[in-house]
């Protein structure tokens, strides 16, 4: 896997109760974006936590903070970022299978990497954790079509892996999905025609 380290929720000195509610505060700040407030307020991830304003902003040091923990807390909830049984199959059920998962994440996060790459030019927790995302997605495919990369020279193998990270990124889903009105169905059929091309091509 990845060699650069997983983003970690921001250390918090507090009682038990008080962490739980912290990562409800956390979890409704995700809800509220996946739910396209882009982005929330700080009144409404209290508001919809359960906690008052200034207990917010007792947990969070700043707002861009909460975000970066909340992207790490992402991580943590959505388990479609892990890749099961990675390099076993047939590659043509293998390149189904991861296809089908990257449009399943996005379906159901763009709106929280969207917000994500708005930071990184201000945040440089942000934009960390953006570049360890994408770096977790270059590592995953390397493990998932591995039989077919270790054929190749290390140079081709980059290549490869690098593109079909690319293929299948939030913002290319974005581009096809918003942009050019593409269905589910079809973004998985064009994702998948491509790595299928790219196998047979880059050898």
């Amino acid at each position: 896997m990845t060699e650069a380290a997983a983003p970690a929720l921001h250390r918090f000195q507090g009682t038990p109760a008080a962490t739980r509610r912290r990562v409800r505060a956390l979890d409704a700040f995700i809800d509220l974006v996946l739910e396209g407030n882009l982005p929330p307020t700080a009144e409404q991830v209290a508001e919809r936590a359960g906690i008052s304003k200034a207990t917010f902003f007792r947990y969070f040091e700043s707002l861009n903070a909460m975000r970066y923990d909340a992207g790490a807390r992402m991580l943590e909830r959505f388990p479609l970022l892990h890749v099961a049984d990675p390099g076993q199959g047939p590659l043509r059920d293998r390149i189904e299978r991861f296809v089908s998962l990257r449009v399943e994440l996005w379906e159901k996060v763009h709106l929280l990497a969207q917000l994500q790459r708005t930071m990184v030019l201000q945040d440089p927790d942000a934009a960390r954790m953006v570049d360890f995302v994408r770096e977790l997605m270059v590592d995953q495919v390397r493990e998932h079509f591995a039989p077919e990369l270790q054929e190749r020279s290390q140079a081709q193998r980059d290549d490869v892996a690098m593109l079909i990270a690319m293929i299948t990124s939030v913002e290319s889903w974005e581009q096809l999905r918003n942009t050019y009105g593409r269905s589910p169905m079809q973004t998985r059929r064009a994702w998948t025609r491509s790595i299928e091309a790219l196998f047979s091509t880059s050898t």
